[in-house]
């Protein structure tokens, strides 16, 4: 929902290893499956674009993301929680630093797929800070997060993320689908308000 990481880690496998996917080829948000291999071979290949110039300055934020949250951020607190491992954490606070100065009050990292370490379910992140609503383009994650009571903004940038789309939908009462950052500003400042009626 903030960076065009997909379209950069497309652009490092087409260099280093011959592949040309575009972002429409994402029907779903698991690579392996996507590009034909086995999980581990996956995984090495987005440790190592960590390491390359495509993942240090190649990844853009997505447009309009640093003014809606310039915006939100006069009413609500901001929070980050990803999926991204521990060995990537300090580029992501730089990456962060660089494009959304001030913007959030703390960064928590899920460590999924990572080759070592443990991981911790988004649902149990959202729980523990309190958070009220979670914003993101992955299905599994919203519903994992609805079921646990918590609002879910799943984030479709354009109407253009296959992997953001399922037959089940996913249909849930706490699941909005978002197509921009204008959009979603004013889902969430309509949400921050009648939770604020509520006296959440």
């Amino acid at each position: 929902m903030l960076a065009q990481f997909l379209r950069s880690l497309n652009a490092y496998v087409r260099d280093e290893h011959g592949l040309a996917f575009e972002v429409a080829d994402y029907s779903v948000y698991y690579f392996a499956e996507i590009w034909g291999c086995p999980p581990d071979v996956s995984n090495e290949r987005v440790h190592a674009f960590f390491q390359s110039e495509h993942f240090r300055s190649g990844v853009e934020p997505i447009p309009g993301a640093l003014e809606a949250l310039t915006r939100l951020r006069a009413t609500c607190d901001l929070e980050v929680v990803t999926s991204r491992q521990h060995v990537i954490e300090r580029p992501t606070l730089d990456w962060l630093d660089a494009h959304f100065p001030g913007v959030f009050d703390a960064v928590h990292f899920g460590n999924h797929f990572a080759l070592e370490g443990g991981s911790r379910k988004k649902s149990e992140i959202c729980r523990d800070i309190g958070a009220h609503v979670l914003v993101d383009d992955n299905p599994g994650y919203a519903l994992d997060c609805a079921e646990e009571g918590i609002d879910v903004m799943l984030f479709d940038w354009n109407l253009g993320y296959p992997w953001a789309k399922t037959e089940a939908g996913p249909v849930h009462p706490k699941i909005t689908r978002v197509a921009d950052w204008a959009g979603l500003c004013a889902e969430l400042e309509a949400l921050a308000a009648a939770l604020a009626a509520a006296g959440a």
